[in-house]
């Protein structure tokens, strides 16, 4: 080895605290690393994670596995059942065991479904012509939330405005998309066939689905090609006619992803351009001087987290990982619910967890999603839902 840099490349790439990184610019490797602000040369605190875990003289099999499934898949932007995948990952190591289904990218459980499929009966009914009052009515009596659905689809009637072709076939594209994400987004009950069964949504595949392909989950689950439908593809002809702005409405219903932290206010952003007929709204991914701002009018508060609770369990539980692999006691609630959780401690759980940390560290810090949810602006819309850390032992 003709350097001590050389050698620490080489031990670092053979170690099992290299296998973690995706999503941040570690990901890229050693030498990626190298040519921007972000050099793992010199990261020293990393460089104690590999020493510690070649201390151990070789890590067990069970963790090496949760570093490459729990730790490697969790969410770059959090997810809507924050801060479940960073527990899950705790519970994982106290129990030495490794997960088989990773609660990451682009799972959904049926609740969340459900949810969705209420807004897509109010947008059904506006397609189909009905008044406000026919899906408020049956929504009142059968619908998954609790919530004011009469005023819900007033204002959204009002926020469509007048009828158009545009606006028509946007919101057919757009219900399509929904339904689409419905059917396509598995959760361990749920391996892509528990919902739209009736519906041709794209081609069957498999070995298709998105979670398999971005997260891990122990066995294949099968996918749909949405825009392999001949429905979708004259849909999305006919937009390029119609729509100016077709290109990032086209962009911005894809990525209206239902894992995302906020995907109901996302979608009421989106409805809100739609009836403007227009681009009318900032994004993470397309800013936009002078964007409207949009009041809550689907009165999905209570879908999304308030992220100053959010930044709060954060950051005692970034505290809780770094005093535990200290070998001393976590202070507070999620302290003690960290501690309870890894158990015992022993030279394995110590190295994990502290690797555990570095993970979530570099996670919040180069990930723009994760951190508008854990460090977010005074300007941010607060939400209503309760944290969600309910998980096995």
């Amino acid at each position: 080895m003709s350097s001590a840099t050389n050698w620490y490349k080489e031990t670092y790439e053979a170690s099992v605290s290299s296998r973690c990184w995706a999503g941040t610019p570690y990901g890229d490797g050693w030498d990626a690393g190298r040519k921007r602000r972000w050099d793992l040369s010199a990261d020293e605190e990393l460089k104690a994670i590999v020493a510690m875990e070649l201390a151990l003289g070789g890590a067990p099999g069970w963790a090496a596995r949760i570093v490459e499934t729990s730790f490697r898949c969790l969410p770059v932007c959090g997810h809507y059942l924050f801060p479940l995948p960073y527990v899950e990952c705790v519970s994982a190591i106290g129990s030495e065991t490794p997960s088989e289904f990773v609660h990451g990218c682009y799972t959904i459980e049926a609740e969340q479904k459900l949810a969705m499929q209420d807004y897509c009966l109010c947008l059904d009914a506006w397609l189909a012509g009905a008044a406000p009052e026919a899906p408020a009515r049956e929504l009142a009596a059968l619908g998954h939330r609790r919530i004011e659905w009469h005023a819900v689809c007033r204002d959204l009637w009002d926020v469509l405005g007048e009828r158009t072709e545009l606006k028509e076939t946007l919101v057919e594209r757009l219900l399509h998309s929904q339904r689409w994400k419905i059917k396509s987004r598995p959760w361990d009950d749920d391996p892509c066939s528990r919902f739209g069964r009736d519906a041709f949504l794209g081609n069957f595949s498999e070995t298709g689905c998105d979670a398999n392909q971005c997260g891990y989950i122990a066995r294949e689950l099968p996918g749909f090609e949405e825009r392999s439908s001949p429905r979708i593809q004259r849909l999305e002809a006919r937009l390029a006619e119609l729509c100016a702005d077709w290109e990032w409405f086209r962009y911005t219903i894809q990525y209206g992803w239902l894992c995302s932290p906020k995907a109901f206010r996302h979608l009421e952003c989106l409805l809100w351009s739609i009836g403007k007929e227009r681009r009318a709204i900032t994004t993470r991914d397309h800013r936009l001087k002078g964007a409207d701002t949009v009041p809550g009018f689907l009165r999905c508060q209570d879908t999304y987290l308030n992220q100053d609770e959010a930044a709060a369990w954060w950051r005692e539980f970034l505290g809780a990982l770094t005093v535990w692999w200290h070998d001393r006691q976590p202070p507070g609630e999620v302290g003690a619910d960290v501690a309870r959780r890894l158990a015992q401690r022993t030279p394995v759980k110590r190295w994990l967890v502290r690797l555990l940390a570095r993970r979530c560290e570099m996670l919040a810090e180069t990930s723009r999603s994760l951190g508008l949810l854990v460090d977010p602006s005074p300007h941010t819309k607060r939400g209503t839902k309760p944290l969600t850390t309910q998980t096995g032992s």
